[in-house]
């Protein structure tokens, strides 16, 4: 009789063991019909932000590093934002949240390529629990650590072996939506990923501009994300059929760089010696 009574409980347990453990969003493809959309640009106003400078002696395999975006003093130099004349900006992702229902979500697969000692493309746009490639292109084996937001927790480990295509899985926990893959071998070697929930997205080319259609009528937050800059919203109400006009604006005399990734001759003194040399001995080495 006692077993009998106990079923009840231990069913009511696993059910709501089962409702907690589903997710709490689950996107659906529907017919859209006679959707919304919403257009615009965005541009960088301000002063042109410093690049960031990592000098290539303080790194391994320095001669193929330095085949690409090198300078005169053999800095490797990242070029974080890509403007065109008019002041466009490169590589903002755009996101409608709070959609829950729309146009299919067919997604193309992500595929790093490393070549040079460079991560190609700088920004991926990434669902959660989404599988994705390295193609290594590179005669050396590299080691990457994918990060939960910028030097937050590392939540891959990957190893990429010389001239071959490696796997990985990014899983982000709780609401995060940032991450960040650099290769634990040569630190200016990064890409990006911003989590999205469904196929309203739009990544900006060199102009800067976007266009997302097929919007169920309804109230939604739009995003506008770059990897080095605060995140912005707006809130929008759109109608069957209408078309908004929304325009960005991230202000580049905000962006703010440690010291170290601002000095061109590197980190490294250009007088310094290894101690026990000479040179080292006559200047007390």
């Amino acid at each position: 009789m006692k077993k009998i009574l106990l079923l009840p409980k231990v069913l009511f347990a696993l059910a709501t063991l089962l409702t907690f453990s589903l997710p709490a969003f689950a996107y659906q493809e529907i017919n859209v019909q006679n959707g919304g959309t919403i257009k615009g640009n965005v541009k960088m106003i301000g002063g042109m932000p410093f690049p960031r400078h990592y000098h290539l002696i303080l790194f391994p395999n320095i001669d193929m590093c330095a085949e690409v975006d090198t300078d005169d003093e053999m800095n490797r130099v990242l070029d974080d934002f890509k403007i065109s004349p008019d002041g466009g900006l490169k590589d903002v992702v755009i996101t409608l949240k709070h959609v829950e229902a729309g146009k299919p979500f067919n997604k193309e697969p992500i595929v790093i390529t490393s070549e040079n000692c460079k991560f190609f493309p700088d920004v991926n746009v990434i669902r959660q629990g989404e599988a994705f490639k390295i193609d290594n292109l590179d005669a050396v084996m590299h080691n990457s650590q994918v990060y939960q937001k910028e030097r937050g927790k590392i939540l891959l480990n990957i190893p990429i072996p010389a001239e071959e295509v490696s796997d990985g899985k990014v899983q982000f926990r709780k609401h995060y939506k940032i991450m960040q893959m650099i290769c634990g071998m040569h630190e200016f070697m990064q890409t990006w990923g911003f989590r999205v929930q469904n196929p309203y997205y739009f990544q900006t080319e060199i102009d800067g501009s976007f266009n997302i259609g097929d919007i169920p009528p309804g109230e939604y937050e739009v995003t506008a994300w770059h990897y080095l800059m605060k995140v912005q919203k707006r809130k929008i109400k759109i109608a069957a059929g209408e078309t908004i006009d929304l325009n960005f604006e991230f202000d580049g005399d905000k962006v703010t760089r440690p010291f170290y990734e601002t000095i061109k001759s590197g980190r490294i003194k250009k007088d310094a010696v290894y101690p026990g040399t000479a040179k080292g001995k006559e200047l007390g080495r």
